[in-house]
């Protein structure tokens, strides 16, 4: 097993999951400010960084292959300890730090897609009280007029 190029393609993982942390933080800032410039070139480079650490991500696998032989289910931890003493603390190292970076990112990305969701929520209602078609919602009240049974007139269809 080369321990050191395993080592090597973690440390890489971890730089890409570093980055994609700092994107996330200016995929909320762009949503938050309603910036969709911005937030296609942020996408556009989270596109790049994700296919960054699917090619790090093929090479630990090729890496760990050279023990497919080995029985269940097996994680960082088992490998590190069968690493020479150096290499599986540096393993565990590393273990502990894309931890600690995966479920940063997992909660960064949940709290973005909220703040993202409900931005769409909101431009749905408008383009539905636009367009007459309230939905129940945060936002909508319903459709249909309880009194009278019919569908309001569409705003852009009143006098004013």
């Amino acid at each position: 097993m080369e321990w050191r190029k395993l080592i090597g393609i973690l440390a890489e993982e971890q730089t890409v999951l570093e980055e994609l942390i700092v994107l996330a933080g200016e995929t909320r800032d762009a949503a938050y400010k309603k910036d969709r410039e911005r937030l296609d070139a942020v996408v556009r480079r989270e596109q790049g960084a994700v296919m960054r650490l699917e090619h790090w991500e093929k090479q630990r696998l090729a890496c760990l292959s050279t023990l497919e032989d080995q029985p269940g289910s097996v994680t960082l931890l088992f490998f590190a300890d069968l690493a020479p003493r150096d290499e599986g603390e540096e393993l565990r190292k590393a273990y502990e730090t894309l931890s600690g970076l995966i479920d940063r990112l997992r909660k960064l990305n949940n709290e973005n897609r909220v703040l993202i969701e409900s931005r769409l929520e909101y431009v749905q209602f408008v383009l539905d009280t636009l367009g007459g078609e309230q939905s129940s919602g945060v936002y909508g009240a319903g459709g249909v007029s309880q009194s009278t049974g019919s569908v309001p007139k569409k705003i852009l269809d009143k006098k004013v």
